[in-house]
């Protein structure tokens, strides 16, 4: 009983292994997407204390700013969001690579409209400046100002896909968050130390698929024995 215990403690294991590696590689996937959050996985012991559970967390931690001199880009520092209209509803997004439409509205990258205090932000042509308080500006006079929001319990946001959450509980104003005009939020994790973690995994399920073989062996030769008891 002790080797079929220790192959099923094994399999949950690699199976927790397996789960780390998805989200790590999905992680280093959108390296490159402005504002993106690392998915996290801890391990928390079962209920029988045997194998670990894989508990899956996004961290919300603020990114590198990267100056980048173009005058729609913004940062995001503080915690908050921009509110995005999508076919699907509004939704949060700390993605701030923005443009203006061929109709003079403000949108994000995928063409989504950016909201503001007043909906859909159409600019007039002329110089346009957005505000660390998310003031929106063109030659000095006012158009509108971002909406810029959060929930009153992070955890509960759920991520959409391409930078994008969806919110399950009310939304409420972003009082910490600050805009930085000419900049954008790089991705809170380390590209670097993400690809070491990725071979550290792969090393681990290997070394737990020898040791898998190896008690599949053992449990062969003693099924074999017991058949040939006389």
């Amino acid at each position: 009983m002790s080797t079929l215990r220790g192959i099923h403690n094994q399999a949950q294991s690699m199976s927790y292994l397996l789960r780390l590696q998805e989200v790590t590689a999905n992680n280093l996937a959108n390296a490159s997407t402005g504002g993106f959050k690392l998915d996290r996985i801890t391990g928390q012991q079962s209920a029988n204390g045997e194998f670990p559970v894989p508990v899956q967390v996004t961290d919300l931690s603020q990114g590198p700013v990267r100056e980048t001199g173009r005058p729609l880009d913004v940062a995001l520092v503080g915690d908050g969001f921009l509110v995005v209209r999508t076919p699907a509803g509004e939704r949060l997004t700390r993605g701030g690579s923005l443009r203006l439409d061929a109709a003079g509205m403000l949108v994000d990258g995928e063409g989504h409209a950016v909201l503001g205090l007043e909906g859909p932000i159409v600019a007039p042509v002329g110089e346009l400046v957005i505000d660390a308080d998310g003031q929106v500006k063109v030659d000095g006079a006012v158009v509108d100002r971002l909406r810029m929001q959060t929930v009153a319990d992070p955890a509960t946001l759920r991520k959409e896909g391409n930078g994008r959450f969806v919110a399950d509980t009310p939304l409420q104003p972003a009082t910490g968050l600050a805009l930085r005009q000419g900049a954008l939020e790089d991705t809170n994790g380390d590209l670097l130390l993400g690809m070491v973690d990725l071979v550290t995994i792969q090393r681990a399920y290997a070394a737990n698929a020898d040791a898998l073989k190896a008690m599949d062996g053992v449990l062969g030769t003693i099924a074999g024995e017991i058949g040939y008891a006389r």
